[in-house]
């Protein structure tokens, strides 16, 4: 799969808030409960959270990709400047 997907939004919760969680993997635990349709189990296959984790993310039935699962490898973690970027295998 090739491409690059990026989401943005706007909260009135601190950007310290958010980055406990999406910078941890906390969201990996969170996302498939709070978006179920797109994402039914987000598995650690290696890593800390850290550059070089592997995740295995799984979407439901006719869910986000053609794909059942694939797999995504964090590249940058800077808990400094608050940035995650992971690419796909």
């Amino acid at each position: 799969m090739d491409g690059r997907l990026c989401n943005e939004f706007e909260t009135d919760l601190p950007g310290a808030d958010l980055w406990e969680v999406y910078g941890s993997l906390l969201l990996d635990q969170l996302v498939p409960q709070l978006l179920p349709q797109l994402f039914s189990k987000i598995e650690i296959v290696e890593g800390d959270g850290g550059v070089r984790t592997i995740l295995l993310v799984t979407s439901p039935p006719a869910g986000i990709s053609e794909l059942e699962s694939f797999k995504e490898k964090f590249t940058i973690v800077d808990n400094e400047k608050d940035i995650k970027e992971a690419e796909n295998d």
